[in-house]
């Protein structure tokens, strides 16, 4: 990819930089202004973070064996400020064991310290994935580091990423990582890096399966290994016993609010769209996912595996991580980080294999608009209560995908 851009002129990005800095310029102080009309509920631990910080805080004291045991996390949690209490339950910790590890050392400091440097932790990963993007598509290169860092604080993802304490820039850097590795070739190493990045199984599980269908089953050479590692490091801290009954707590966590379930109409998945409804019974909806989750990987499947040419593999990785987003168990708006890498992918691949198809662009790019506008967000989140309706650009932008990837007619990459 590289090789092929590294001498697109800047005439050919026809965006128009001042705007550009207007709109993102007025996004941030939105943004800056939702940081100060909720700063005392982050103070008194109300963001997401408090789960990561009370998973450290179970694991600094050696009871790790109630990990999983809400009473036990309720009990470090309702330490934080008096406040908390006026929750019906703790925020629950979801994630596998071995994630609690890297939140162990900032448990040793004050939850408020702890939040901030867990930001600034937040900060650098973002910042090493704009390097290592900017080291593989030439046309970032033509806009400063700093702005694209910057920018990314208009994506509403990862605002919220940020406000939340959430780990979802992690698992960003490392799929980024893992589709550099599949674009040197290194296959393994790109299983290495996906595993590592099991914390959010929902997505990488079935993203992996994807790659395996699409004739790219070397990744399982690394990601197996690093996955029973992991497995391991698990059973460690929690014990066995405690580990086989982890999947049933997902499970329940999933569908019980008392035990931290996100209500569906907030999640921009299949299951939201199909459950985030007052009209739409249990029984339907949980039919209606399964099939449309069953046909949507099917059809992903079949066209990866018959499309599979190295020049479309942002497409097909962009594909995969689409896919998993809307096929996942929990998929929440600080979860659409993902979508930072396939972005920045397809409109790498417009740039320099579209030039002379304004129509194939178009198609390709325009879904991604309501995505990318943060207002949006806003008013579906805070207004109606309905973050489930993202999935509808969502699921359109990987109907796009999948179109041009079956494309036969020929592409034209630019000229020096």
């Amino acid at each position: 990819m590289a090789a092929e851009t590294q001498s697109i002129p800047k005439t050919r990005f026809r965006f128009h930089p001042r705007l550009t800095r207007i709109y993102v310029a007025g996004i941030l102080c939105l943004h800056l202004l939702f940081v100060v009309a909720v700063r005392k509920s982050i103070a008194r631990g109300y963001p997401d973070f408090t789960a990561f910080y009370a998973a450290g805080t179970l694991l600094r004291e050696n009871a790790g064996h109630q990990l999983y045991e809400p009473p036990a996390q309720f009990r470090v949690e309702e330490k934080l400020d008096e406040g908390i209490t006026s929750q019906q339950g703790p925020l629950p910790y979801h994630h596998p064991p071995f994630e609690g590890l890297i939140f162990l050392p900032l448990a040793m400091l004050p939850y408020g310290w702890a939040f901030a440097i867990w930001d600034l932790v937040n900060l650098v990963l973002l910042t090493c994935v704009v390097l290592l993007l900017r080291r593989s598509v030439a046309a970032l290169r033509l806009i400063p580091a700093w702005e694209l860092i910057l920018g990314s604080f208009a994506f509403f993802p990862v605002f919220v990423c940020f406000l939340q304490g959430q780990d979802s820039i992690l698992q960003l850097l490392l799929c980024t990582a893992g589709f550099l590795a599949l674009e040197k070739g290194s296959d393994v190493a790109a299983g290495c890096w996906l595993a590592l990045a099991l914390f959010k199984f929902q997505f990488i599980v079935p993203l992996v399966l994807l790659l395996v269908l699409w004739k790219r089953s070397r990744v399982l050479i690394g990601f197996v290994p690093v996955l029973m590692g992991l497995v391991m490091v698990s059973a460690g801290l929690v014990g066995w016993r405690e580990l086989a009954l982890y999947p049933a707590y997902v499970l329940r966590g999933s569908q019980a609010p008392v035990f931290g379930a996100v209500p569906p109409q907030l999640m921009a998945n299949l299951r939201g769209l199909a459950m985030g409804w007052p009209s739409i019974s249990a029984p339907l909806g949980g039919a209606v996912v399964l099939t449309s989750s069953a046909v949507l990987f099917v059809l992903a499947a079949k066209w990866g595996r018959k499309h599979a040419q190295p020049e479309k593999l942002a497409l097909q990785f962009s594909l995969a991580v689409a896919v998993s987003l809307l096929v996942g168990l929990h998929t929440n708006a600080h979860d659409f980080c993902l979508l930072a890498l396939p972005a920045i992918l397809t409109a790498d691949y417009c740039f320099r294999l579209l030039r002379n198809q304004p129509r194939r662009r178009l198609e390709l790019l325009l879904p991604l608009l309501p995505i990318l506008v943060s207002p949006l967000w806003i008013v579906l989140s805070l207004a109606y209560g309905h973050e489930n309706l993202m999935a509808i650009p969502l699921l359109w932008w990987t109907w796009a995908i999948a179109k041009e990837g079956q494309a036969n007619e020929p592409v034209f990459s630019i000229e020096s």
